[in-house]
């Protein structure tokens, strides 16, 4: 991917880029996310800080998908749950920010709007990377994935 990006940058291409970022996903640690502000780090080196605009956004939890089956599994979900309602206790479940890692993410954005609303990507990386550090781009590049494999199964 980022020998695709290289080549992208010499070959001229100045563009605008938005990396869609979702943290505190199953098995998110101080590891994973030192390595992926090494990730963003090194984009932002192939095609310029300026150029490379992170979106933060937090995930939400979808009907059939292994990251249901994780929530049920925990006892965050109850089957026969309506993934339609707004209503605020089911609502709240639907998104996905849990412990251990979800006051973390939570302050930091809330730092983040306090600082630089008009820059809330940028800055929630700055503050992850004061907060955890950088990992070594090749640790990045290379980190195994942990945890189980999913459960969801296609829709054929």
């Amino acid at each position: 991917m980022l020998d695709n990006c290289r080549l992208l940058a010499r070959a001229g291409f100045r563009e605008h880029i938005s990396v869609n970022y979702s943290f505190n996903v199953i098995d998110e640690r101080p590891e994973t996310i030192r390595q992926t502000v090494a990730y963003h780090r090194e984009l932002e080196a192939i095609f310029g800080a300026d150029k490379v605009e992170p979106a933060i956004f937090f995930i939400g939890l979808q009907p059939h998908t292994h990251l249901e089956q994780h929530a049920f599994d925990t006892g965050r979900l109850s089957e026969g749950y309506n993934p339609m309602s707004m209503m605020p206790w089911t609502a709240r479940k639907l998104l996905w920010n849990p412990e251990p890692m979800g006051r973390v993410f939570g302050r930091i954005c809330l730092e983040a709007f306090s600082r630089d609303p008009s820059d809330f990507g940028r800055t929630v990386m700055a503050l992850l990377e004061r907060d955890y550090g950088c990992a070594p781009l090749q640790e990045a590049l290379t980190a195994p994935v942990e945890g189980r494999p999913a459960l969801a199964t296609a829709v054929r």
